[in-house]
């Protein structure tokens, strides 16, 4: 931008010299147009940088579900071996008397307590899956408006090199150069459209995604939480309230 504004003041005193006539005027023109142009490709790769950050860190919120449902997951299937550990072995005698070695476990585990670890289990399996499927979901938007970025940032070089040769018409006043520098303004323009096409509907597409994956892994939560599950668990394990009561009570005489 700094070159755009020197080049824009030496046309106006190459101008008021009087070497500028005509020509000058139109190239003088011509350089403020450019000049808007790179702006213009300014401001866009300043959005699209913007949106790519957004994404970055969204993505990052999600990878961070997974992880915490995966730590999850981890303890409750450390508890299922915990269970396994405990249920008592017999060997069943149809498989003793085909010679087999497999095993067949009676469970001695409280059957309550059990379904509810197989119930936390599926859940956490689903809460995973989704919040993986969310996370992953961001790629495709990351990718596309990074593609957006190295396009706009291209248009915007092009710009610069029309606004030097605009520059150089008027010192030479050369009608030539001139031209080539309108031309390759145009190849800017060109690339800026070039560029809207390819990833335009890329990133509306990829936001679509990301959006039906979010509300797939809300629903799952809310769910979830509709379901009182956590707050029957406590409830089965203190009916009465009484050790909610005294843990309390404990707290509060500190």
């Amino acid at each position: 931008m700094s070159g755009a504004h020197e080049a824009m003041e030496h046309a106006e005193h190459t101008e008021h010299a009087g070497h500028g006539g005509t020509l000058g005027k139109y190239i003088g023109i011509t350089m403020a147009l450019i000049t808007v142009l790179i702006a213009f490709c300014t401001a866009v790769i300043g959005t699209v940088h913007n949106e790519l950050m957004k994404a970055m860190i969204q993505q990052a919120d999600a990878n961070s579900f997974f992880s915490s449902a995966s730590t999850k997951f981890r303890i409750v299937m450390d508890e299922l071996e915990h269970l396994r550990s405990q249920a008592k072995s017999v060997q069943s005698p149809a498989l003793a008397d085909a010679g087999a070695k497999e095993q067949v476990a009676t469970s001695s585990v409280d059957p309550v307590l059990l379904h509810r670890f197989l119930q936390v289990y599926l859940d956490y399996t689903k809460e995973r899956k989704y919040t993986k499927e969310w996370s992953d979901s961001f790629d495709p938007l990351i990718d596309a408006q990074f593609d957006a970025t190295e396009g706009y940032e291209t248009a915007q070089f092009i710009a610069e090199v029309a606004i030097v040769f605009a520059a150089l018409a008027i010192v030479l006043g050369s009608r030539a150069v001139w031209i080539f520098s309108i031309v390759v303004a145009l190849l800017c323009v060109g690339q800026l459209g070039k560029t809207w096409i390819n990833t335009a509907h890329q990133i509306n597409v990829a936001h679509e995604a990301v959006e039906k994956k979010r509300e797939a892994y809300d629903g799952l939560r809310k769910a979830h939480t509709g379901a009182n599950q956590d707050e029957a668990t406590v409830e089965f394990l203190d009916p009465d309230g009484k050790i909610r009561a005294s843990l309390k009570g404990a707290e509060e005489k500190k």
